[in-house]
């Protein structure tokens, strides 16, 4: 029979015991419909691999498709047939191809205690990928689903946190590579965005003093001191945080950091503050972590809401918690401590890091601009000459 529209419509289940009720085209060979006792119609063709093994594939029910558009279909997969490939084991492959969530769950595992920024990426793939990529099939994630992902990510946040979103996406895909789970990387030629110049926002003394009075009025001592601490030391709050009573050595004033952004182990040096917090703090037993949370044996959780609470009492809109530690680096810049001292007051492994805190010395850097004019002395190369004492060319 010749399968067009109008036979199709007056087709009728004719076999027994629901046997499968085929009708093939007389025109392109393989191609068919099968008819249900329900009376369902659905486009199918029949082929054989190249071993020899018989194989059906169903392309779609009459309704979902027409008659056209499965001949167009048939054609196209009985052509794949053709040149070596097999549909129906392409399809049974991708129906049980990894997703997203699944290669985002294998990426997490992998990098558990081995990358710093593990909290970060799990948060980064709960709150912004997951929704949008979680039940994708790895072979359907396309360059443009992921610029219009990074599209909807920065029209709600800042380009930086686009920015660290998109380093994930990049790097669970290269991963994936890796594995031998994609041939290539639909991320690969995903594009960074341009990243303002941080703020660098200097806190007056008078505001230091408010923020110290507005910690010691919260209900959270730990929380507190978690703030001070970062004040008065200009660690990171994540450093701090992982902080334990086995680090500290009270009586030469030093915190040791096991694990550090910067790599390998470091020493803060507590000035007089500092350590006059760390001695006033309550230790809670069986609970290692200086900043102790409310969860047995952890450390504070959700710190953001306590800093939160603490900038209204001190009346102060925005201020993020780690520009207490630029506030640190960029005032003893400018008290005239040495660029490589407060580099390492930091922890920070490279000079060029800490260069950017040295406009906060104008004085010093004026000063060493005018030895040019004290080498060069043009005033009193000029009385020479009008003397006639000096070169006449």
């Amino acid at each position: 029979m010749r399968i067009i529209k109008s036979t199709v419509d007056k087709l009728t289940y004719e076999k027994f015991g629901r046997a499968a009720d085929y009708r093939w085209d007389d025109q392109l060979k393989g191609f068919g419909v099968r008819i249900y006792p329900s009376g369902r119609c659905a486009f199918v063709i029949t082929y054989r691999t190249e071993t020899g093994t018989k194989k059906f594939l169903t392309l779609g029910n009459y309704g979902n498709l027409t008659v056209d558009e499965a001949r167009r279909l048939a054609k196209d997969k009985l052509h794949d047939v053709q040149h070596g490939r097999d549909p129906q084991t392409e399809r049974q492959e991708k129906r049980h191809e990894m997703t997203f969530d699944e290669l985002a769950d294998r990426y997490l595992d992998h990098y558990k205690g081995r990358k710093k920024s593990w909290k970060d990426d799990n948060q980064r793939l709960r709150d912004h990928l997951r929704p949008v990529l979680g039940k994708r099939k790895l072979s359907e994630i396309s360059l443009m689903q992921l610029q219009r992902l990074q599209t909807k990510i920065k029209a709600k946040l800042s380009a930086a946190t686009t920015n660290r979103c998109t380093a994930l996406v990049k790097h669970i895909f290269n991963t994936a590579v890796k594995w031998g789970l994609l041939e290539s990387s639909p991320a690969r030629h995903l594009t960074m965005y341009r990243e303002p110049p941080p703020r660098d926002i200097v806190l007056t003394p008078e505001v230091c003093r408010d923020l110290i009075d507005a910690c010691n009025a919260d209900e959270n001592v730990y929380a507190a001191a978690l703030f001070k601490l970062a004040m008065f030391t200009g660690r990171r709050i994540g450093e701090l945080l992982n902080a334990k009573w086995a680090d500290v050595d009270l009586d030469r004033a030093i915190l040791t950091l096991p694990e550090t952004k910067a790599g390998g182990r470091q020493f803060v040096y507590l000035n007089e503050i500092a350590s006059a917090i760390l001695r006033t703090m309550p230790r809670i037993e069986g609970n290692p972590y200086v900043i102790a949370g409310e969860a047995t044996g952890k450390p504070l959780n959700f710190y953001r809401r306590a800093w939160k609470r603490i900038l209204n009492r001190a009346g102060i809109d925005h201020f993020p918690p780690h520009g207490l530690r630029h506030n640190y680096a960029s005032m003893l810049v400018a008290a005239n401590v040495p660029l490589e001292t407060v580099g390492h007051l930091l922890g920070h492994k490279n000079t060029s890091t800490t260069r950017k805190y040295a406009h906060h010395r104008p004085d010093h850097l004026r000063r060493a601009a005018e030895t040019f004019s004290d080498v060069v002395d043009l005033h009193s190369e000029r009385e020479k000459r009008a003397d006639g004492k000096g070169p006449t060319s």
